[in-house]
Formats: structure tokens, C-alpha cells, sequence
């Protein structure tokens, strides 16, 4: 097991003390959203008053550690405790007292959650690895354990940013027209110094990560912490593999995670995302990239993925579909540990015929203290914290003229069809009920078609049919089944 001190300028986490084998982890501390509350466009800074510290830990474990027992106290004390998501942590942790002993089933991503999701921990175990990259290389932007702030950083053909761990990089990372490019380590890049764009502080602007028109990307292993706006957002882009990154400490408005847009030929696999808006996202942007630019959206996998939504959507497709098409997209074997609006999620209001997709093996959790999205319409409006939890939709697909009317006025709605939900398995509180799922198509020319759902279970129940499957079908959504 290897862990790194805290560099300079980090303040450790009051919350929790971690131990493995009576070697002290170190804990770091990040800012999250306390309640769904968000504005609309354009939005401004977020008030801190809307938000929490949460804590987070990073360790890299060779494979013969796998089993390793960790320690977590939790000095604050605490009625219940969850351990996510409950498709790896089930029965590998014990609790006395104050104290959590969490036997690690291996590398991946886990969170405990003391009475609830408030301040919780974030536990991001890493397989050892050796990157066999060298500092002395020209082509490489090394940063190695401490803290460093290297301002805005641009990537060209060949280089690599490397993070080792241990390392606090401040930086916006930005590449156009460039190739083989890759942001490699087990270190943290925060954008916590940065102001969104629209914000006039004097502070730099920029968020963690844009690439434009670019090609052969390799992301991996990296903590994306503190986004100031989409987190790693790349625009019109190909060839891309994007594996075991982690995006934690995102508060601010429009904080997506992973947002493909326009892009072709991608993985992402085995990813921790937690933002304050849609979480893994493929988008069509005509009215950035203009005509000639927006390629079709295709050639997507997702795998292996752990979603935290704060806002918005977990996997998404939209609601931008400005591409002639959106195909051949996957999102396979992932858990979705909290939502917000909606679990699985098309929208499609853009030109785009979105077709051949699938969610397989998708397991969706459902807690308790999931609290209600509300728009913060005025300075004024406080936050109204609802009598019941909130049960967000699981399943969606649905076409319908808003965002981009604004961009692209008067264009052609395009259509979806050959959507397949399978092996999809939803865990529920105690009380809650089956989660609704809703398919709605526009009009005649611009329908939702040929959408099937197999295998649905809930709380370990087989779901057979729509009513039993709380599945909406609305206006000009054809040959919507349940099998």
C-alpha cells in the first residue's frame, strides 16, 4: 500500500481518521453541494451557503493486497452507516461504535455515508502502477509530490501532463488541434483558483479540462477536483480513452463531469464521477463547432462506472443532439449511487436521429434522504426541503423543443429509435416506491420508437410488464416494451 502526506496548503479532513494496518491515510477535504438547488443560465458563482465539505482519500495497492483492512473513525459519531456502492461494498465492512473496519475488495471507488449523504467519504483505491514516464522527457510536463500552480496550462501534439501522486496541481488545461495527447498520474488537478468565465473577479478563468479538435487522448487515473464549469469536456474529438479518473468537490453551477460532445471512438471506463450537473454526458454543439464540425456522436463505451449526481442527469445523452447522429453508444456494468432528476436519461432536442443505443447491467440506488432539484428563482428564495423523499426518474426518453431553440431557431426536431434497457437492477429504501420511467416522442415525424426494456428488477423483484415497471408512455412513442 502507498499513500503521500498532504502537501503544503492542504487542510486535512476533521471528519474522519483512517488507518490501514495501523499506517495513517492521509484525508483530504473538497466542497460538494448540500442541497439540489441551482439557477438558470447563465449562472454566477454559487453561495458557499449552499454547500458542505465532504473528504476524500487516495492510496495506490498492489493486487496482493486486495482484502487489506481499512479503519475509518468517525470522531462526530454517528446512527447508521451506508457503504457504496452496495454492488461492491455488501458485507465487507463491520461497524462498532464510532468506528468502520471496511475489508477493500480492490482497486475502485467507495463512499461511506454516515446518517445520510452529508459530508461523506470518498475512498479512491488505485491499482499500483507505472506509468513509464520520465521526468527528464522533453515531451513531458512533470509535476511531482507538493503543491504547484502553474497557471493555464496548453497541451500540444505529443506531450504529457503527468500528476504524480502526492501532487496538488491549480491549473485549466486547454489543447486545439492537437494529437496524441495524455494527462496521466494519481495526482490531483483543482480548479478551485479559477473563476467560471462569466465571472469578473480578476482571478484566472478556465475550468480543469478543454480539448477542441483533437485526437488520440489518453486520460487516466487522475482526481479532478473543484471544476469551475463542465469538468473534462472535449469538443469534436476522436480516439479518446478516458480510464479511472476521479471528479470529486464539484459545487459550483454546471459542473458536469465527463461531457463527450461531437466526439467519436471513445471509452471511459472505470470512473468516479460526482458533480453538480449531468455526470457522464454525450452532446451534439452545432452552434459551437458550426456545420462542418458536428460530427456524428458515435463509437461510445461507458463502462465500469460509479456516478454520484448532485443535479441534473447520471448518463445522459443531450439534451444538445446537434449531429446528423447519435449511434452505436453503450453505457454497460456501472453504478449509479445517487441521482438527482433522472438515472438514465435521452433527450433529444436537437436535428439528431439518436439510434443503437443501450444501458446494460446498470444498478441504480435509491436512499432515503434523496432531497427534491429546485430552481433558486430570485436572491431571495431559500431552498424548501421536501416531507418525502425524493424518487427520481429512472429510466427516460424524450424529444421536445427547448435549449436549443435558442441556438439554432427554427431547426428540423430529429427522432430516436432502437433503444434498448437491460439488465437494469434498482435497490431501494425501505418505503420507496418503483421509480417512474417515462418515453414521449414529439410529434408524428419526430417520434420515440423501438424502445425495450428487459430484465428490470427492483429490490430483487422481477418487473414484467409497464405497470409494474411505473412506465409512462406518452404522445408519439411507438412500440415501447417491457419483456
Amino acid at each position: 500500500m502507498i499513500t503521500h502526506p498532504l502537501p503544503d496548503g492542504e487542510t486535512p479532513s476533521p471528519d474522519y481518521l483512517v488507518s490501514i494496518n495501523g499506517q495513517s491515510v492521509p484525508v483530504y477535504s473538497c466542497r460538494v453541494s448540500a442541497i439540489p438547488f441551482n439557477t438558470e443560465w447563465p449562472g454566477h458563482q454559487r453561495p458557499l451557503d449552499q454547500t458542505e465539505t465532504a473528504a476524500f482519500l487516495c492510496l495506490d495497492i498492489a493486487e496482493d493486497e486486495a482484502g487489506a483492512m481499512m479503519e475509518i473513525t468517525v470522531p462526530r459519531g454517528f446512527g447508521d452507516v451506508v457503504m457504496r456502492p452496495l454492488s461492491k461494498t455488501t458485507g465487507a465492512y463491520a461497524v462498532e461504535k464510532n468506528v468502520v473496519r471496511f475489508k477493500i475488495p480492490g482497486p475502485g471507488s467507495y463512499t461511506l455515508e454516515a446518517d445520510g449523504h452529508h459530508h461523506a467519504l470518498h475512498i479512491f483505491v488505485n491499482p499500483a502502477k507505472d506509468y513509464g514516464v520520465r521526468a527528464d522527457d522533453p515531451n513531458v510536463l512533470w509535476f511531482g509530490p507538493g503543491t504547484h500552480r502553474p497557471g493555464n496550462i496548453e497541451l500540444r501534439s505529443g506531450q504529457t501532463l503527468f500528476i504524480d501522486a502526492g501532487a496538488v496541481v491549480h491549473a485549466s488545461v486547454t489543447a486545439q488541434h492537437a494529437s496524441n495527447l495524455k494527462i496521466l498520474g494519481h495526482g490531483i488537478l483543482c480548479n478551485s483558483e479559477f473563476d467560471r468565465a462569466n465571472e469578473d473577479t480578476g482571478r484566472p478563468k478556465g475550468t480543469s479540462v478543454i480539448f477542441t479538435d483533437c485526437a488520440n487522448i489518453e486520460v487516466d487515473g487522475v482526481v479532478f477536483r473543484d471544476a469551475s464549469y463542465w469538468t473534462l469536456t472535449l469538443f469534436s474529438c476522436d480516439n479518446i480513452v478516458v480510464n479511472n479518473v476521479k471528479l470529486v468537490g464539484m459545487w459550483r453551477h454546471n459542473a458536469d463531469g465527463i461531457d463527450l460532445v461531437n466526439c467519436r471512438n471513445a471509452i471511459v471506463s472505470g470512473c468516479f464521477v460526482r458533480t453538480f450537473d449531468d455526470g457522464v454526458v454525450l452532446k451534439g454543439y452545432t452552434h459551437i463547432l458550426g456545420e462542418k464540425k458536428a460530427q456524428n456522436v458515435e463509437n461510445i463505451l461507458v463502462e465500469r462506472c460509479t456516478v454520484w449526481c448532485d443535479w441534473g442527469r447520471a448518463l445522459e445523452i443531450g439534451a444538445e443532439t446537434g449531429a446528423p447522429e447519435f449511434r452505436n453508444i453503450t453505457f454497460r456494468d456501472c453504478d449509479l449511487i445517487h441521482n438527482a432528476h433522472v438515472a438514465m436519461d435521452i433527450q433529444n432536442s436537437g436535428f439528431a436521429h439518436v439510434h443503437r443505443v443501450a444501458f446494460e447491467d446498470i444498478r441504480v440506488e435509491y436512499s432515503r434522504h434523496c432531497d427534491p432539484p429546485q430552481l433558486q428563482t430570485g436572491g431571495g428564495v431559500a431552498y424548501v426541503p421536501a416531507k418525502e423523499p425524493h424518487v427520481p426518474v429512472l429510466m427516460c426518453s424524450v424529444l421536445y423543443r427547448h435549449y436549443l431553440d435558442m441556438l439554432m431557431p427554427g431547426h428540423e426536431l430529429g427522432r430516436t429509435s432502437d433503444i434498448v434497457f437491460d439488465g437494469i437492477h434498482v435497490t431501494a429504501d425501505e418505503g420507496l416506491p418503483v421509480p417512474l420511467s417515462a418515453m414521449e416522442g414529439f410529434d408524428e415525424q419526430h417520434t420515440t420508437s423501438g424502445v425495450t426494456i428487459r430484465n428490470l428488477w427492483f429490490n430483487g423483484r422481477r418487473l414484467r410488464d409497464r405497470e409494474q415497471a411505473n412506465v409512462l408512455v406518452g404522445k408519439h412513442a411507438r412500440d415501447i416494451r417491457v419483456e
